[in-house]
């Protein structure tokens, strides 16, 4: 039974739908929730932007900011539903890890039973440009991963 359950959050509707399966987990188990949620550097973010078309205009601290209003959040939504979580911001240096790497490197250092995380279900040029989280942690993982997809627009 997966009684440590770590969330992967970035405050989009697929990582709502994720937390909203960690609860259903949850209750089954009476385990414990992690939600994590990383901050990647300014620099890979500028990086990333050449190829989406997409330059963010914000600083380190805004997006750390964000971030830590996000995980705020989703931890006060699952303590009105009753489910108390822990929170932890990961914060990416310049030309390190990706995102995935942070994750499943938290999951391993607090000995997850399952990794939870939300996808946006991208296909085709959007996949090429954007990348996948998901995907590339399901490449990599030795933990097992959930992938709860966004619902049909």
């Amino acid at each position: 039974m997966y009684e440590r359950i770590l969330v992967s959050i970035d405050g989009s509707t697929p990582s709502n739908r994720a937390i909203d399966e960690a609860v259903k987990l949850v209750a089954l188990s009476q385990g414990k929730i992690r939600l994590v949620s990383v901050v990647p550097s300014l620099a890979n973010a500028y990086a990333a932007g050449a190829y989406s078309g997409f330059v963010p205009l914000e600083s380190q601290e805004s997006f750390e900011k964000e971030t830590d209003e996000i995980l705020a959040n989703a931890k006060a939504d699952l303590q009105k539903r009753g489910v108390d979580a822990e929170t932890k911001m990961i914060t990416l240096e310049a030309g390190t890890d990706e995102i995935a790497d942070a994750v499943l490197r938290e999951a391993q250092e607090w000995n997850a039973d399952v990794i939870v995380l939300g996808t946006h279900g991208r296909r085709g040029i959007n996949r090429l440009l954007l990348g996948s989280v998901a995907e590339t942690l399901l490449r990599i993982t030795t933990v097992p991963v959930l992938l709860v997809k966004a619902a049909d627009q």
